[in-house]
């Protein structure tokens, strides 16, 4: 049976993120911005172990 696609038509609305929302956010890019940096210094001062 073919349902036509017209009735399954989805719209989506972006969220308006409050400030509390955004601040949020941000602090978590920030918190994994520092762990990519730490993962990175303990790959340059042991290299040797990160090879599998």
């Amino acid at each position: 049976m073919y349902i036509p696609m017209i009735f399954f038509t989805i719209i989506i609305e972006k969220r308006k993120l409050t400030p509390k929302q955004l601040e949020a956010k941000y602090m978590q890019q920030q918190a994994l911005k520092r762990i990519e940096e730490q993962k990175h210094q303990i790959v340059t001062q042991f290299p040797e172990f990160l090879i599998r």
